[in-house]
């Protein structure tokens, strides 16, 4: 009898162990296992307290001995560092010392790769539409095109090679909870991983369009009505830059496009694709020295982007014996976006023009495999996507590729099909793009912000400037296309290639001012411009708040940081 009770104790024992170690597997979801979670070797009890491994003294073979960190009271990292190898490489180790699964999940997120991980039939069908709106072929290629500056890719090596040492570190008792609580280990970082969070980015920022809303009103409405309510500007805006500002260039050819941009349609077109949630904005502004009450320069940054827990933002300090910068970066990316040195202070808005247009495509052959384009027939390329699923086979999906950019949708149960996506986050970028934000860490003047200002691309941004010497700025800065009038409002005819962009807006043109008469320079998401900016333009913008600002600007005098806040 006795024998069979142990028997029987061993057996459910056996089973227990079995049930807790191995995730319970649904229809919709995947429980983690609970065994590993609530060990008391490596569960979820040692990440009550804070460990040396997050915090303490960072020893490294690719460090030089003078370099090091010294976390402050609240847990902010200030890096002291011999070079900036040694500096970007201490940075990529201690935000992943607090922000790995974040960064984790951002890269993830932007890549397509949230179903390895998560599984479930909803995660697997915003992976194949991420792959799809070519957010992972945008992150390839922005590495082929930050690879053509060694110089600069070895920094950004240096970041990915901090990261991995922390990871490499980790026990399993020391990995963050939700790594426990989700049953998997971080994985090597990648400069590609850096370049899907760059992506995020642009898609939170520069991917907003309403072409096919559009094009269904326009429809509905008739000319006419539709420009009288939906005008691209209006009198009543206080642009970024001040109305009047004079502009030092020739102004270019630009025909009005209105009559034959928009493709020939039957039917309403009908979103598929995610759209960036309304409500999204930031502001900055700066005054100079004759409105403030101690006769220097202020310069305020309030950037909004989506609600997060923890926060976008990880503030941190870098010092070099060539900066001193102090700021907040964005996780799993190197460098300070917004911040200050000993000699000028940065921070950005976002811009909003539209750089992301829809094409209807023309169809050549019953099974869609060409199209034409200026009356010729031209093979579609294929993309294969890989799409690894928790628990489940791999998915692989096609993707036809045309001129213009990925066909996104290909549902039967669409009123419109076959609609290419072209923005302009997918191009190879022509320079190391966010350098930028290293070189503004390093810069002493006005001169030094506009060159940092060169190598920036996309999700285009307002950088606002002030400098220990009395200067402010603010400069719409990014990669713009030219545009015909009205082009980029609405869905395009993609057989005809002339509706492509018209090449870009040379950088010494992009709109800017440097210490204005009225003592100010800011910006709040509204319009660049005035009309008078010989370029056209259209894009997603917000024009109350930006009014309100500048009404409080102009009335104010012997402004106190205080009163900024």
């Amino acid at each position: 009898m006795k024998s069979i009770k142990f028997i029987f104790a061993l057996g459910l024992t056996g089973l227990w162990i079995f049930f807790l170690n191995r995730p319970l597997v649904t229809k919709s979801s995947t429980i983690p296992a609970l065994g590993s979670f609530m060990s008391p070797w490596s569960g979820f009890w040692h990440n009550e307290k804070i460990s040396d491994v997050h915090f303490g003294n960072i020893k490294s073979n690719q460090l030089n001995s003078t370099s090091s960190v010294v976390w402050d009271t609240r847990l902010v990292p200030h890096i002291f560092a011999h070079n900036d190898h040694d500096a970007f490489y201490l940075q990529g180790y201690s935000i992943a010392s607090q922000r790995l699964w974040q960064m984790d999940m951002l890269a993830r997120s932007a890549g397509g790769r949230l179903a390895e991980v998560i599984g479930g039939d909803k995660i697997i069908e915003r992976d194949k539409l991420q792959r799809r709106m070519g957010m992972l072929f945008g992150a390839e290629n922005a590495v082929k095109g930050w690879k053509k500056d060694l110089e600069k890719y070895k920094i950004l090596e240096a970041f990915c090679n901090g990261i991995n040492d922390y990871i490499s570190s980790l026990s399993i008792k020391d990995l963050p909870i939700e790594y426990k609580l989700m049953g998997f280990k971080p994985e090597p970082w990648t400069i590609l991983k850096t370049a899907c969070i760059v992506k995020y980015m642009a898609q939170s920022l520069c991917s907003r369009e309403s072409d096919l809303e559009a094009t269904n009103t326009k429809k509905m409405m008739g000319d006419s009505l539709f420009n009288f309510l939906y005008p691209v500007s209006f009198e009543g805006q206080s642009p970024v830059i001040p109305s009047g500002t004079k502009w030092d260039f020739d102004s270019p050819k630009i025909t009005d496009s209105s009559a034959t941009l928009i493709s020939e349609y039957t039917d309403l077109y009908k979103r598929t694709a995610e759209v960036p949630p309304a409500g999204l904005g930031s502001n900055n502004w700066a005054v100079n020295g004759s409105k403030t009450l101690s006769g220097h320069p202020i310069l305020c940054n309030d950037p909004h982007l989506r609600l997060t827990l923890p926060s976008i933002w990880f503030e941190n300090q870098l010092t070099t014996s060539e900066m001193n910068a102090y700021g907040v970066s964005i996780p799993g990316v190197p460098g300070i976006a917004i911040g200050f040195n000993d000699s000028i202070a940065w921070g950005e808005t976002n811009v909003g023009q539209d750089v992301a247009d829809w094409y209807q495509i023309s169809w050549a052959d019953a099974n869609k495999t060409k199209y034409i384009l200026d009356n010729k027939s031209v093979d579609v390329l294929y993309r294969i996507e890989e799409i690894k699923i928790k628990n489940k086979p791999t998915l692989f999906d096609t993707i036809k590729l045309t001129n213009w950019g990925p066909i996104v949708s290909e549902k039967l149960s669409d009123p419109h099909i076959g609609l290419a996506y072209h923005w302009i986050a997918h191009e190879i970028p022509a320079q190391f793009d966010f350098s930028a934000f290293w070189n503004l860490m390093k810069a002493k003047n006005y001169s030094d912000y506009r060159n940092a200002l060169k190598d920036y691309s996309n999700p285009a941004q307002n950088f606002i400037f002030a400098s220990k010497a009395g200067d402010i700025a603010i400069t719409v800065n990014g990669k713009f296309p030219i545009k015909s009038i009205n082009q980029g409002r609405f869905v395009l005819d993609g057989s005809n290639s002339s509706n492509a962009w018209k090449g870009y807006i040379p950088a010494d043109q992009n709109p800017s001012v440097k210490n204005p008469a009225r003592g100010y320079v800011s910006s709040a998401n509204q319009n660049s411009t005035d009309a008078t900016y010989p370029y056209y333009y259209n894009g997603d913008f917000e024009n109350f708040r930006g009014r309100v600002v500048n009404q409080f600007l102009d009335s104010m005098k012997g402004i106190t940081p205080k009163e900024m806040m």
